[in-house]
């Protein structure tokens, strides 16, 4: 049995997260827009939600899923599964997105408002151009293969494998994903800085049972639960 129960499509919306917030729903619905004119994504940053993407949010039960921080990986390798239905190699990149041939592809937002946990994703699949100031970071499924995903099938995929992951998730722990995650892993094994209120360089080892980084650091290895990764040019 599906974790989702009902799915609302919409033409626009300023943020698919926010109708989930405001609207009096029930765990396992899922709203989808075409486009968003006011999409985010983590720390707060805007999320350009251009038409030919793939917007969506979904509402948890906050007491069935407690680890917040886990969340986004499990959702980052149920839509890397997906991508590799169609043929790409996906990585992800720690704490919250997927990356193709070194660009993102895809974004995930996990927010706690009141009794809701709100899981926001979103695809870049047939975006025909990416704006100026995005084009070194992120790309599409388009630009990379010249082919065009019917958004739905997908969509109805992606919820698929969420829905086994998520359950998997809920009867066995973490520990049960770690191994696939350190598998698909961007950056793994390479010299990264992880930049939160200081600025740590080291060398990107896996993930925590936490879901945390760590990072092998001059003092040895040690775990982080926030912060951004990047790559540490020698």
């Amino acid at each position: 049995m599906s974790l989702f129960t009902s799915l609302i499509w919409l033409k626009e919306t300023d943020s698919t997260q926010n109708r989930l917030k405001e609207w009096n729903l029930n765990y396992g619905t899922v709203v989808v827009a075409d486009r968003q004119t006011s999409g985010r994504g983590r720390l707060g940053r805007k999320w350009v939600s251009q038409e030919g993407g793939l917007y969506f949010s979904i509402l948890l039960n906050p007491e069935e899923f407690k680890e917040i921080l886990q969340l986004p990986l499990i959702l980052g390798l149920s839509i890397s599964e997906t991508l590799e239905i169609y043929g790409f190699e996906p990585k992800i990149k720690w704490p919250n997105d997927v990356y193709i041939e070194n660009k993102k592809v895809c974004g995930i937002l996990c927010e706690l408002s009141g009794k809701k946990l709100i899981a926001g994703i979103g695809v870049n699949l047939n975006q025909k151009n990416i704006p100026e100031e995005l084009k070194e970071k992120a790309t599409s499924i388009y630009l990379i293969s010249g082919r065009e995903i019917n958004r739905k099938e997908f969509l109805i995929r992606a919820l698929k494998r969420i829905s086994e992951n998520a359950k998997e998730f809920k009867r066995k722990g973490f520990k049960e994903f770690k191994e696939k995650l350190n598998k698909k892993l961007h950056f793994m094994g390479e010299d990264v800085k992880i930049i939160g209120e200081k600025v740590i360089p080291g060398k990107f080892v896996g993930i925590s049972e936490r879901g945390g980084a760590l990072i092998l650091t001059e003092e040895g290895i040690k775990e982080f639960l926030s912060g951004e990764l990047s790559l540490r040019k020698l």
